[in-house]
């Protein structure tokens, strides 16, 4: 006889074989997403996996939702990880989702949008990196292949507007196995040769054959070109990442030469308005200086110290003159004044006494002989105006 279970019990065991099987614990799931509801609040998502025959519930909470790289749809075919959960309580089944991942071309969108979101994060994307182009290159660099149509389009442009360009072809393949190696190479080769600006270009294609410029290290290779870069691939409808990661994007190849270089004519009457702006600016900015250096030269004879100069140098003439004037006067006064003391001197001078005929009589120590000092038998000195003598006195005679 059969067992009797509650129903508690039943849900119990099953739900105990179900954790305990570990092939139910790490699966994977491939089908439809079906009856997607978010819950915002929370963050969780619930959803169903179907196919032709059958349906499963399944449920992602917040945690592994906020890690997933593309936007979950109804009707995506999915790629399902998780395990089986079994819910004692409702007696219910499903898919604990820890990772989802979609399938076919959906997987080629959702991983060109991860790309797409890795590059723009890092500012390969942003307007604030992008370099002006110039406004007449002398040389052009065309990165492209030999093969399509669209290398002899630029070049039929650049010669029709610009012949006096030099163009430089840095050929690549553009799809195929190695295209995507190939054009980052001929993109760096292209930056190393000395051009003004480059080109890179293909014709139109399906997204297969675009796919090459989608790639990431074709866009960084882009993005790191130190020249100047337009790129022009596929037709006006077609945009790849290139594209956004480019200075300059044109809808074709002609539009990309004729965005490259300017127009010969139009250029000839650029040059020709800006001669004739130039030649109005200089002779204003010259009469402008003209009529601002007669103004400082009016000022420079109003403050010119040569005039002060010229004051003091006259001021200074007639003061020489008068010391002069004073000096010389000065100097006659002093030697009219020194000779008349000369004269006194001279009159006072005991020379000229002695040459009257007088005459000095001293003793033997040089004192002048008194009649206190006059004795006989002494020996005298005689000194008159012409000779010395010496002699003895014989007698003194002391009466007037």
């Amino acid at each position: 006889m059969a067992s009797t279970l509650t129903v508690s019990q039943l849900n119990r065991y099953l739900a105990m074989n179900i954790k305990q099987d570990m092939k139910l614990n790490n699966i994977a799931v491939t089908g439809e997403l079906a009856d997607l509801k978010a819950n915002f609040r929370s963050g969780h998502m619930y959803f169903s996996i179907k196919d032709s025959d059958a349906k499963i519930s399944a449920v992602m909470f917040s945690s592994c939702v906020q890690r997933l790289r593309f936007m979950p749809k109804d009707g995506m075919q999915i790629l399902a990880l998780g395990s089986i959960e079994y819910y004692e309580r409702d007696g219910k089944m499903e898919i604990k989702c820890t990772d989802m991942t979609p399938l076919g071309e959906g997987a080629q969108k959702a991983a060109l949008e991860r790309v797409k979101q890795k590059l723009s994060q890092m500012g390969v994307f942003s307007d604030e990196n992008k370099k002006k182009l110039p406004e007449s290159p002398r040389k052009i660099g065309v990165i492209t292949s030999l093969d399509g149509a669209a290398v002899h389009d630029v070049l039929s442009v650049i010669e029709r507007r610009f012949p006096s360009a030099q163009v430089v072809i840095s050929q690549t393949s553009v799809q195929g196995v190695y295209a995507e190696q190939d054009i980052c190479k001929a993109i760096k080769r292209a930056d190393n040769c000395g051009c003004d600006v480059l080109i890179l270009t293909r014709g139109g294609g399906s997204g297969e054959d675009l796919k090459t410029f989608n790639a990431e290290s074709v866009t960084m290779a882009v993005y790191n070109c130190k020249t100047p870069i337009i790129s022009a691939v596929g037709h006006e409808v077609d945009t790849t990442l290139c594209d956004y990661a480019a200075d300059m994007r044109a809808p074709t190849p002609s539009a990309a030469a004729e965005i490259a270089v300017p127009q010969s004519k139009d250029l000839s009457k650029t040059l020709a308005i800006y001669e004739n702006s130039i030649n109005t600016a200089m002779k204003t900015m010259l009469d402008m200086y003209y009529s601002r250096f007669e103004r400082l030269c009016g000022r420079m004879l109003s403050v010119s110290p040569f005039g002060t100069i010229e004051k003091y140098e006259t001021k200074l003439s007639q003061l020489d003159k008068r010391i002069n004037t004073a000096v010389n006067s000065a100097a006659a006064y002093r030697c009219h004044t020194l000779e008349r003391e000369y004269s006194r001197l001279c009159a006072l001078d005991p020379l000229a006494v002695l040459k009257r005929g007088y005459a000095h009589v001293t003793d033997e120590n040089g004192k002048t002989i008194t009649a206190d000092t006059a004795n006989v038998g002494n020996t005298i000195n005689i000194k008159t105006s012409e000779i010395e003598m010496t002699a003895k006195i014989l007698t003194v005679n002391k009466d007037n």
